[in-house]
């Protein structure tokens, strides 16, 4: 359970250290400017880079390193709510086969930050 953990702090924390140094340096307009990777500031494009480098660890990990058999094998690290209301532990058949699809709405979701101008306000 440490090496997950430790992992996931690490991990999981490695765009937002990069959205922290981007926004109090100055270097960046705020949150909302990373909604906008369209005009190549250096910390957004980092910001995304990193969550693309994430997304090809966990393939890695969960396809090729046994990281799926990893996660069956810990229960209680990811759980799973059925249509009948009782929560249960995910096999790694599940894993494998719900994690392209929560991988596809994070790629559809940037792909639209690339290609899609989304108003951003702007604070004084």
């Amino acid at each position: 359970y440490n090496d997950i953990i430790k992992a996931m702090l690490i991990g999981g924390n490695i765009p937002w250290v990069i959205v922290g140094i981007g926004c109090l340096t100055g270097m960046t307009n705020g949150l909302f400017a990373f909604f906008q990777p369209r005009l190549l500031n250096p910390f957004v494009l980092a910001f995304h880079v990193s969550i693309i480098v994430i997304w090809i660890l966990l393939v890695r990990w969960i396809y090729f390193k046994n990281g799926a058999e990893f996660l069956e094998r810990h229960p209680g690290i990811i759980q799973s709510k059925g249509f009948n209301g009782k929560i249960s532990d995910v096999s790694a058949k599940q894993i494998k086969l719900f994690f392209p699809l929560m991988l596809a709405g994070g790629v559809i979701a940037m792909v639209m930050m690339w290609v899609q101008v989304i108003p951003v306000p702007h604070f004084k």
